[in-house]
Order: structure tokens, then sequence, then C-alpha cells
């Protein structure tokens, strides 16, 4: 289990604008993931629409296309009882959700529910109608937003496309709905509401950090990851991806109903340059930083009081090319981590940065080899860098 802290966020969102966990079989290992945090952005409670449709409407419309993930991986280990044999190879499976998108056969998921695997099978079906399984083919998948697309060679009518919807209508108080696979469960129903918006959750990238992501109160546990989180039209608005555990010491610790969703416009543009190269391209900066409050700011005695203070700068990037400053040393002010020393960025062609949202938005207009320019403070004086960004693939 992995347990992640907002600090910052190194810069890398989606070159077009635009937890569920997998459930581990036969192994001690997990793939569940577990996420702390500290930001919030709330929108305003919202009633449910016109043409809602109920849970039974929703699970009999959509179930038919939620699929069993089985993800077989194979690893080498020694017998520390005999260090002279040769080494033995071993195999372990984890047990995950996706979800059909259309008619050739390509499925959704969490890049955490194949990732390494050796062997991938899909299994259409439930309890009461017999299931039928594919070997699934990885087509490609994002460690940066935690997606992989499948595709299986499955005749039409097992094949029942998920409509997607838009993630950027959902409003905090929207019913939602999840179907996935909890503990082998299949098709399992949980319900529940949109509770927050805009969280940044860790991915597979370390400090890289999906941003935008749903919170919702509807349960999912270990084998709900790469299911859909469904709006009250029966529309997917994320992949249900992480949760929040009270218990981070325990892997299998369950719902305590703060889970989370990949909203499903990142998805859908990650999903489509896989489908068509075969990975996705991200536009990059390079930087690890802290959001610069008034009371940061006032703390650290900075001659600005808004902006993303720049605690490291990762090399190679097009921020180290650029020449942006990073922080040399590291504190801690009213309970937060910086690291101090660095530059502050405080707009972007022009635009004030008051969010490290505004950063990472500014760079997600842009795509690999534009030019931007930053104006940032560096030891009291205020000056300007264009930086030229890079594509990032995972």
């Amino acid at each position: 289990m992995r347990n992640y802290l907002r600090y910052g966020a190194l810069v890398v969102v989606a070159a077009l604008v635009g937890a569920g966990s997998a459930y581990t079989i036969n192994s001690t290992h997990t793939d569940t993931r577990t996420i702390v945090h500290t930001e919030t952005q709330v929108s305003p409670v919202s009633a449910s629409s016109p043409t809602a449709l109920s849970v039974n409407q929703i699970y009999r419309k959509d179930a038919p296309g939620v699929v069993v993930v089985t993800a077989t991986s194979t690893t080498t280990a020694q017998n520390p009882a005999d260090p002279f044999a040769a080494p033995q190879q071993q195999q372990q499976q984890a047990l995950g959700s996706g979800f059909v998108i259309d008619e050739s056969g390509h499925i959704l998921t969490n890049a955490h529910v194949v990732l390494n695997a050796s062997k991938v099978q899909v299994a259409f079906g439930s309890d009461t109608q017999a299931a039928r399984t594919y070997n699934a083919t990885l087509v490609g998948l994002d460690k940066t937003t935690d997606v992989a697309v499948l595709k299986v060679d499955a005749p039409s009518a097992a094949l029942t496309p998920l409509p997607l919807g838009n993630s950027s209508t959902a409003q905090v108080g929207d019913p939602v709905v999840a179907i996935g696979n909890p503990l082998g469960e299949t098709r399992t129903v949980t319900t529940g509401i949109v509770s927050a918006l805009n969280r940044d959750i860790g991915s597979l990238q370390g400090d890289v950090q999906i941003r935008g992501a749903i919170q919702t109160d509807a349960a999912i546990n270990p084998g709900n990851s790469g299911g859909p989180l469904i709006n009250d039209e029966g529309q997917v608005i994320g992949i249900t991806s992480q949760i929040l555990s009270d218990d981070p010491n325990n892997p299998q610790s369950g719902s305590i109903g703060i889970g989370f969703a990949v909203p499903i416009n990142t998805v859908r543009t990650v999903a489509d340059q896989i489908i068509t190269s075969g990975k996705a391209e991200h536009t990059y900066l390079g930087i690890l930083g802290s959001e610069v409050t008034p009371a940061l700011a006032n703390a650290l005695n900075l001659s600005v009081n808004h902006g993303v203070l720049i605690g490291k700068v990762e090399a190679g990037s097009p921020a180290a090319k650029a020449g942006l400053k990073a922080g040399t040393t590291q504190a801690t002010i009213q309970g937060q981590t910086v690291v101090l020393g660095g530059d502050v960025i405080t707009k972007i062609d022009g635009h004030e940065i008051t969010t490290f949202d505004d950063l990472a938005n500014g760079i997600s207009s842009k795509k690999p080899g534009d030019t931007i320019q930053l104006e940032i403070v560096r030891d009291g004086h205020t000056m300007t860098v264009n930086v030229t960004l890079a594509a990032h693939t995972s």
C-alpha cells in the first residue's frame, strides 16, 4: 500500500487540455493504493437532472459493459533457505475492473491493475450469466494518469460500450454509481455522491500527481480499480482508482467512504492517444513546488504573496534548460514542508498564478515544443524567463 502526502507536484499535464484498487489473488502483495492529501476545492451543490435514471436503470444499462480484469505477473525469487538453488519463478494475479468503450473491443482500466503483467484476461458476465473470458492485448498504459487501454477480440454481442460523459460538468452533491468487482464479487453496484472536486492524488510516477480527481463516498474497495464512476444519466465521469484509508499500515483496509476517480475528460484524452500511437504524451515543465499563500509569504518574508515556490528542478527538464532555480534549504513552516531559496513563479504568459492549478492549467493548454513566458521573482527581483516545453511519456 502506498501513501501520498501532497507537498507540490511535478508539472506534467496532458498536452491536449484536456480505487478503488486492484485485489491481489493468492499473494500477500496488493496493488491497493492509499492517499493522504490536503487540497480541497468545492463546487456548488447540485440537484438531480430531469433525465436522471434510477440506480436499477443505470445498472441494467451499464453493468453488461463492466468487466473483470485479471492480470498475471511472473517474478523470479531466490529461495532464502537454499541460496545455491536455482531461482524459482512465481506467479501472482491481480484482480481489477474495466469497462468497454467502443465496438472495436477497447476497454479502459487503471494502469496499476495491469502494470508489469505478462498476461491479461477479461471476463464478461456475472453470477447469473455464464461468463466468457478472453485474452486481452495491452494497447498501452500511462503511469502519469493511471490509465490503461486493453483490447479484446470478442463478438459484438459481448460488447456493450458505456457512454462517456463530461467530468467538467460534475458538481458536488451529484448522485453517482460505481460498478466493479470488489474482492472478486462481480458486478457489484454502490451508490453515493460527488463529495468534492479537483483533488490531487498520487500517480505511478512518484512525485507526479493526477490533478482534478473526483472524490466520492460511493463504496470502493480492492477490486474496484479501473471500474466506472457513473452519473445519474448513465454516463461515465471517471475511473475509480484510489481510496483514503484510516489504516495506512493495513494494505487490505477497506472503504471508509473516501474514494477517488480519475476524471473521464483526462482519461478520454489519454486513451485517444494510446489507441492512436500506443502511448500518451504530456506537456512537461519539470518542477516540484509549493503553492505560495499570503500566510506562507509572510512567514518566509517573500516580496510576493502568490505563485509557486520552486523546491526542485528536475535535471534535463525544460525548467532546468531555461535556468529556473530550485531551493536549497528544507524547512517546516506552519506545518508545511517547503524548500526555501528557489524562484517564485508568479505569472504564465501574462496571467497571474494564485494556485498551483493556474500553473498546471496554463501548461496543459500548450503542446510539446511550445514556448511559454514565466514571470518569476528571484532574490526579490522580478524577471521573465522563456521556457520551451517538451514531451513527457510514461
